[in-house]
């Protein structure tokens, strides 16, 4: 088994056919197919089958393309990382993040990081909490951040919260709400309160907290997008309970009124995590150290 016969099935295996297979390896079509038959020989297994003159990967093809993947960016990290020995101020960082603390927190963390470090390469990608989950399992990624209300194995992962994210209460500057520094959440309870749909990190957090202190919420209006929220908010549509940092900018220029509850809480925390047994590269560790210090800084502006 060789790099190039893994390469060649992964380029078959998403898709492509034998003739851009061959284009993207600069090898003949001839010899495409004799990877992957060499490969095939020595799994003793069969990885494709040819419907239609068209190929598919059979049953034992789909679970080795999930080890072909993990052996690919294994050996390019591996590389990358041995670069980074030579000059830790160089190289390239692949994380993945949640889509608000990719929105709201990281982007001023990745312009202070790229001020002390311009020829490190960051490629961050935003998804999905078990898609992103997928992705450093099979080591497409270096770390992840986000919430913490997403339950992950300490036995399997080192974990490290370096955020407390407050979420409070928000209306507009018309609404009646407006005029009190503070309510109880009962003083809520036939108003529109607009949260993200099912399947919502953040909705899971609020409606396992709200159940937790014995409310409820009955009144609600579904929008999937944290600023289609922000919008409904500051057009009068209804209430909603989000992070303050996603809002600091609107409370600040008014648009946004922040009430506080007398008798309910919510905060949760934003970590960053990896396998335990994953190597972190030197440009990895700058980047989390920088994190770390720009995360107090924050937690001032949150705060105040």
């Amino acid at each position: 088994m060789n790099l190039s016969q893994l390469d060649a099935f992964l380029l078959l295996a998403n898709g492509f056919n034998v003739t851009e297979t061959a284009e993207r390896l600069f090898c003949t079509q001839p010899s495409v197919s004799i990877k992957i038959r060499k490969l095939e020989e020595e799994l003793q297994t069969t990885l494709f089958e040819r419907i239609n003159n068209r190929l598919y990967l059979t049953p034992q093809g789909k679970v080795y393309q999930q080890y072909a993947t993990q052996i690919i960016n294994l050996v390019k990290s591996s590389s990358e990382h041995m670069r980074q020995f030579d000059d830790p101020s160089k190289g390239e960082i692949k994380f993945g993040a949640s889509h608000f603390v990719g929105v709201y927190l990281l982007p001023q963390i990745m312009a202070q990081f790229r001020e002390l470090y311009p020829d490190v390469k960051l490629s961050m990608d935003i998804s999905s909490s078990t898609q992103l989950i997928h992705k450093l399992d099979t080591q497409e990624l270096e770390f992840l951040i986000m919430s913490d209300h997403i339950y992950l194995d300490p036995t399997e992962y080192h974990l490290d919260t370096f955020l407390i994210d407050p979420l409070v209460l928000i209306c507009s500057p018309k609404h009646w709400l407006a005029k009190k520094k503070h309510c109880r959440f009962s003083d809520i309870a036939s108003e529109v309160f607009l949260i993200k749909p099912e399947h919502s990190a953040t909705r899971d957090f609020l409606l396992d907290r709200i159940k937790e202190n014995n409310k409820e919420i009955k009144n609600v209006m579904e929008i999937n997008s944290l600023e289609g929220i922000k919008q409904g908010v500051i057009h009068g549509l209804g209430i909603s309970v989000l992070s303050r940092l996603s809002i600091l900018q609107e409370l600040k220029s008014g648009l946004l009124c922040e009430v506080s509850f007398d008798d309910i809480q919510f905060s949760r925390g934003i970590r960053y995590f990896h396998h335990k047994e994953k190597y972190i590269s030197p440009a990895t560790k700058n980047f989390l150290s920088v994190l770390q210090s720009q995360a107090q800084i924050l937690t001032k502006d949150i705060n105040k």
